[in-house]
């Protein structure tokens, strides 16, 4: 493809997402939600002033900067969420795995904004303590090339007045994803290990992975058990051969039977060695028949890093953490565009691999080598120098309807002489 029919390739497919997403939106809505996405994308940032670069209407850029901020603190239509999941609902395998993680945004400097919070900086190697928002954040892997999107993201402060609880956010985002993904594993890491959650995953009758603490209690053969005495009393049998951290590596697993404290149902111990000083202990409700079921949930657990891979795209390549807008309600719009942004590139690495598109926009970013397993640095760079090339935004897509012209009535009148 040339320069001008790759632009052209990329423009009609993200206002094709665009569309799919703003089906049943009022126009304005429909240009908005255009604009946003193809802004982020476009601009490789979540700054306003940088997405109205790329719009490049034919206005001063601070009336296009003041119409984004306006809509931005207004509602989102009912059906944006219901069609991005639709969207991406065919692409996920209903039987994979959804992965449960909390992150948070860091705005050390931030004085201005609504109900800043204080959040543990989970970046930072000491884990300090921070000015910031907390995020209950739900994502998967698409079936095909394993790029996560987003299915829930929502940013919260414990100083607002209708925060509940760090846990009433989680069971809320599970509520929501349960609805589409009835049958998959749900995957928590150990922040996750709280009796409330296991009793409200056995109400709703889901399949789970937990990584649990070593402070947990497990009863195995009648007895009560600390489940590091139980992790130490064991070695690891069957070798499993998992990414960690990104990296191909083993592991050793052994696995048994036990129960918990928040409820008597049979739950199977795995314990992973090799990878860690200490070793790992997950506990799941999905049966272990033998050593292809014990390494299928381990790989299961790991290929979480994505998901962390994930929050750090976010970060990094779009600078979420630097937004400027300072409400609540903007600041989740904001980073709903910014999650259906990062869907449209992870849609866009679902397509067959002789798609001239997706080969474009690799071979502009330079990242053809097939060593490379996270690709979404790889599609945001490529889609970004793309679309630098373009000498129009993306508004003109968007056709306004006129009503038909009517047609032209003369009407005589008459006077009649007396």
């Amino acid at each position: 493809m040339n320069t001008t029919t790759i632009t052209y390739a990329l423009k009609r497919e993200t206002f094709n997402f665009c569309q799919v997403l703003s089906k049943d939106a009022p126009m304005a809505q429909k240009r908005f939600i255009t604009d946003m996405i193809y802004g982020i994308t476009a601009s490789g940032s979540c700054i306003l002033s940088k997405i109205a670069d790329t719009l490049q209407e034919p206005i001063h850029k601070s009336n296009t900067i003041d119409r984004l901020s306006r809509h931005l603190k207004s509602d989102m239509p009912q059906t944006l969420e219901k069609n991005y999941r639709h969207l991406v609902k065919g692409q996920i395998k209903p039987t994979g795995n959804i992965f449960v993680d909390d992150s948070d945004i860091i705005k050390p400097h931030g004085y201005a904004f609504e109900d800043l919070d204080l959040v543990r900086d989970g970046s930072s190697k000491d884990k300090k303590i921070e000015k910031g928002y907390h995020v209950a954040e739900i994502c998967a892997l698409l079936d095909k090339g394993k790029q996560p999107v987003s299915l829930y993201s929502h940013i919260y402060s414990s100083i607002s007045e209708d925060f509940v609880s760090a846990n009433a956010q989680t069971q809320n985002a599970l509520i929501s994803v349960f609805r589409d993904f009835p049958d998959a594993t749900y995957i928590f890491d150990r922040g996750y290990d709280a009796n409330e959650h296991f009793k409200f995953l056995y109400r709703h009758d889901k399949q789970f992975i937990v990584r649990i603490k070593q402070n947990r209690t497990l009863y195995h053969k009648g007895k009560s058990w600390n489940a590091v005495t139980l992790r130490d009393s064991h070695k690891g049998k069957i070798k499993v051969d998992v990414k960690f951290e990104g990296k191909d590596t083993s592991c050793y697993v052994s696995h048994l039977n036990v129960r918990i404290t928040a409820d008597r149902h049979p739950l199977r111990l795995l314990l992973i060695y090799g990878l860690t000083k200490t070793p790992m202990m997950l506990v799941t409700n999905r049966a272990v028949k033998g050593k292809e079921d014990a390494a299928k949930i381990v790989r299961s657990y790991f290929s979480r890093w994505r998901i962390e891979e994930y929050f750090r795209f976010k970060k990094q390549h779009y600078g979420f953490e630097g937004f400027r807008v300072r409400s609540l309600k903007a600041i989740n719009a904001l980073n709903r565009y910014v999650s259906f942004s990062i869907g449209l590139l992870s849609t866009i690495s679902q397509k067959d691999e002789n798609s001239q598109l997706k080969q474009s926009i690799l071979a502009k970013a330079m990242a053809l080598k097939k060593e490379v397993s996270f690709f979404l640095y790889q599609y945001g760079y490529g889609v970004m120098r793309i679309l630098a090339q373009a000498h129009q935004g993306i508004r003109g897509w968007l056709k306004k309807k006129w009503e038909k012209y009517k047609q032209l009535e003369m009407i005589l009148v008459t006077r009649m002489n007396r």
